[in-house]
């Protein structure tokens, strides 16, 4: 079994998680899911993207939420989710810095780029469902995928004046719901362990 800080021998790959890694980490776990949720309550709080400053808080917002999640997969290396997890934190800097660089990008381009974001965090997510799949959380984990996809599709539907206004209320929901399904993975690992102790 590879520690949490060796290297993954595939680090793409489709192998249900490692529980005993995932007890292991499960301090990490918790804590990536506590800034995603303290993240999506934040976004919660901005007033919708109208403004420059609204759009440079929100970047700012995702770039920490996907380092924060970057750190937490290179952290948990051993993991055999932690290639997926680094690819949705990838997905969710560029968002952010691409946020930064344009936050007076016209509805459109804005519209496309969190449609494009949210379908990619949802199959991302999907994804690590599959490899958590019989583990206490893991429906959450399809719950979060599938939420995420329908963000990416309401946008898409919705019209652009409606990515534009409520983008901060979406990313919120979307890290909090996040958060919330690795801090259950977390208690799943816990409980995991209180059980064979």
């Amino acid at each position: 079994m590879a520690g949490p800080l060796e290297e993954s021998p595939k680090p793409l790959r489709f192998a249900p998680v490692d529980l005993d890694t995932v007890r292991e980490n499960r301090g990490w776990f918790l804590a990536i899911g506590v800034v995603s949720m303290v993240l999506g309550v934040l976004a919660f709080l901005l007033p919708f993207v109208a403004s420059r400053v609204t759009a440079i808080a929100l970047g700012w917002l995702i770039v920490v939420a996907g380092v924060a999640e970057g750190c937490h997969a290179i952290q948990s290396r051993g993991w055999a989710g932690a290639g997926w997890e680094l690819a949705s934190a990838l997905v969710q800097v560029a968002f952010g810095l691409l946020l930064l660089a344009f936050p007076m990008t016209g509805k459109i381009a804005l519209m496309v780029l969190a449609s494009a974001y949210f379908v990619a965090e949802g199959a991302l997510k999907l994804i690590r469902a599959y490899q958590h799949r019989g583990m206490r959380g893991s429906g959450w984990l399809v719950f979060d995928g599938i939420l995420a996809l329908g963000l990416g599709m309401l946008i898409v539907t919705g019209g652009v004046t409606t990515a534009a206004r409520v983008l901060g209320l979406l990313v919120g929901i979307s890290l909090l719901t996040g958060g919330t399904s690795m801090i259950l993975i977390a208690l799943g690992g816990a409980r995991v362990l209180h059980t064979r102790a």
